[in-house]
């Protein structure tokens, strides 16, 4: 139902999403909001609801309050400027993520070029990855090269952060949405699943994502007028992802484009 509702909320079945030349994602996932009564879980994960809970009360207050204050500092903000679109009571989308991938066939390497996951950004402000051993994740660096996400074992030292649209939009460009995909992993790795846990925030759903600050350098992507509410830009971007026929960039090789609230979201 992620087309219908725009939603990633619940249970995410494997190859729902389309990657390459007819091959489709191998990866499932269970994502759970910030506010665990929000819906119904299944009797099977219901022991383990007040763990979770703990668990993305820690990453908003602990993890993503003390980045958006280091944030606001850095774009000349107060420093509970960013802190305040994001409460922990306030309704949003703001989830925890439970994923599995699972090893594909080598003809479906091929045909996908052994991408597992296409380079995108993700739509919300920020992205805790808790580091995972086996090797997938990359980065789009400024020099145009895919680079490898070095494991570090202690997880609090190797916590992944990844910026997302809505913070490029309210920083008017200042801090930049990280380019990320999966790909196969290395050799030694390539017979085990890959597990992921994941915290993506967003803004309260009623903020409009607009610059907040107004000076020389800002490349706004919204005005206050026609800028989305961050409820409107996720449900989009959920309903299109995986989803849409997207159109290749004739300049840009490996470059696919749609078009979505009037803003050109890139794949690569």
């Amino acid at each position: 139902k992620m087309k219908e509702n725009g939603s990633y909320q619940g249970y995410k079945p494997r190859q729902y999403w389309h990657i390459d030349n007819g091959v489709r994602d191998q990866n499932e996932h269970y994502n759970v909001n910030r506010d665990i009564t929000r819906r119904e879980h299944p009797e099977a994960f219901r022991p383990f609801l007040p763990e979770v809970s703990a668990f993305t009360k820690y990453n908003h207050e602990q993890i993503l309050h003390p980045l958006l204050r280091l944030f606001a500092r850095v774009l000349g903000l107060p420093e509970e400027t960013l802190v305040q679109l994001h409460n922990y009571e306030a309704v949003g989308e703001t989830y925890v993520r439970f994923m599995k991938y699972y090893p594909r066939s080598e003809e479906e390497e091929q045909s996908t070029q052994q991408v597992w996951l296409k380079g995108h950004t993700d739509f919300g402000t920020v992205t805790i990855l808790w580091s995972q051993p086996v090797t997938a994740l990359q980065i789009l660096s400024r020099d145009n090269v895919w680079r490898f996400v070095k494991h570090v074992p202690n997880a609090l030292v190797g916590l992944v952060i990844n910026a997302g649209d809505a913070l490029e939009f309210l920083s008017g460009g200042i801090l930049k949405a990280t380019i990320h995909r999966v790909v196969q992993p290395p050799p030694d790795q390539r017979g085990y699943t890959r597990l992921g846990v994941f915290y993506f925030a967003m803004t309260d759903d009623s903020v409009k994502l607009a610059p907040l600050i107004k000076r020389d350098g800002i490349q706004p992507r919204f005005t206050e007028e026609n800028a989305p509410t961050m409820a409107d830009w996720r449900t989009a971007r959920t309903r299109a992802y995986g989803q849409s026929v997207l159109k290749k960039n004739e300049a840009e090789k490996g470059v696919e484009e749609e078009v979505i609230n009037g803003v050109v979201v890139r794949h690569y």
